[in-house]
């Protein structure tokens, strides 16, 4: 399913959010919880749109889970084929089962929903398996591709968490989607709390397309 969210500044507003040097967060949840990383940031113009499908990869990463920590993904997922970072167009991700990360940093095909791993339909999962002496654990998380003002912004990591050798992890993506204004930091990045007053944009059901427009009195984004 594809979603849009339209974000409308008025021009005066939009001067003085850019004279502060700040940017457009947009983040998304995945489990339980508020988001614990930023999917997106946005540079805004008067006018913006924001399109994106309801596809995920899983990554892993050696990052720690800490505030500010940029994510550089180590491996991710290829449904149906083994595969490393290199490879050119890795995933969708499936839900309803889970993927092996091997010794050699590669994910193993995928696997249904079995007596190994039980997964729901709608969660994705892997076991991580490479040996503790070489990575005791490691970073896992959803990823998801964005056009942000028709500029691809591919595989960016909406999740993260740590994962030991030998566990497993399992991640459900929610479609809401979190917006606030700040400049502390660029996209792709972990925060473990949210620096600003965020406005939520329910998506899901029928809901595609949302419209919403920045109330600089009460700091919030609005139906526009």
């Amino acid at each position: 399913m594809k979603y849009s969210l339209s974000l409308t500044f008025d021009t005066d507003v939009l001067a003085n959010i850019k004279a502060a040097g700040q940017t457009v967060a947009i983040a998304k949840t995945v489990g339980t919880g508020t988001p614990n990383v930023l999917w997106l940031t946005v540079d805004p113009f008067q006018s913006n749109t924001i399109e994106w499908e309801e596809d995920y990869w899983i990554y892993a990463s050696t990052v720690d889970v800490s505030n500010g920590a940029s994510i550089n993904k180590l491996t991710e997922v290829n449904p149906g084929a083994a595969t490393k970072l290199t490879q050119v167009n890795p995933g969708p991700a499936l839900d309803g089962g889970y993927y092996d990360l091997n010794a050699n940093s590669i994910f193993s095909p995928f696997r249904k929903n079995n007596s190994v791993l039980s997964v729901a339909t709608g969660t994705y999962a892997a076991i991580n398996n490479m040996n503790y002496e070489d990575y005791p654990s490691l970073t896992f998380g959803l990823s998801q591709t964005a056009l942000v003002n028709q500029t691809l912004h591919e595989r960016k990591p909406i999740s993260a968490q740590t994962v030991l050798a030998k566990q497993s992890v399992h991640m459900t993506p929610f479609t809401e989607v979190y917006l606030w204004l700040q400049s502390e930091y660029k996209s792709q990045t972990i925060i473990t709390e949210i620096s600003g007053t965020t406005s939520v944009a329910q998506f899901g059901d029928s809901i595609t397309d949302i419209a919403v427009k920045y109330d600089p009195i009460h700091g919030l984004f609005g139906s526009a």
